[in-house]
């Protein structure tokens, strides 16, 4: 009885973990869809070089590390995935996707880096 009670403990906890992450991760002006589809699309297409979560399997497809060799505004990237990397295994994705599919990949793949962006200065 004391390894059921245990095991439901656990099980709950973690699924209530999940839940929460999830509900984070989300924003208000996000559709669900959208990103749910972004996702599904990342892990088919992109997650075999660059990792689960953006870490990376290659050398220099990590998408975590705040190093963006083409740009890491949401154009530059979404422009990448569009035109790919010549001489890459980046192969465009201009025809397989929407533009609007690329830019939830962009914004998606975006949001693997955590490092903390410089703002540009301030003019005056």
């Amino acid at each position: 009885m004391t390894t059921r009670v245990i095991v439901t403990i656990l099980l709950s906890t973690v699924l209530s973990s999940a839940a929460a992450g999830t509900r984070q991760q989300q924003s208000p002006k996000k559709k669900p869809a959208a990103v749910a589809k972004a996702q599904e699309h990342y892990q088919m297409t992109c997650q075999p070089c660059h990792g689960v979560g953006g870490v990376g399997v290659l050398p220099g497809t990590e998408l975590t590390s705040g190093k963006w060799k083409h740009g890491s505004s949401l154009q530059a990237i979404a422009k990448t995935i569009t035109d790919g990397v010549p001489n890459t295994a980046m192969l465009p994705a201009a025809g397989r996707f929407t533009k609007a599919e690329i830019l939830e990949l962009a914004k998606l793949a975006r949001s693997f880096d955590k490092t903390p962006r410089r703002k540009p200065p301030v003019k005056k």
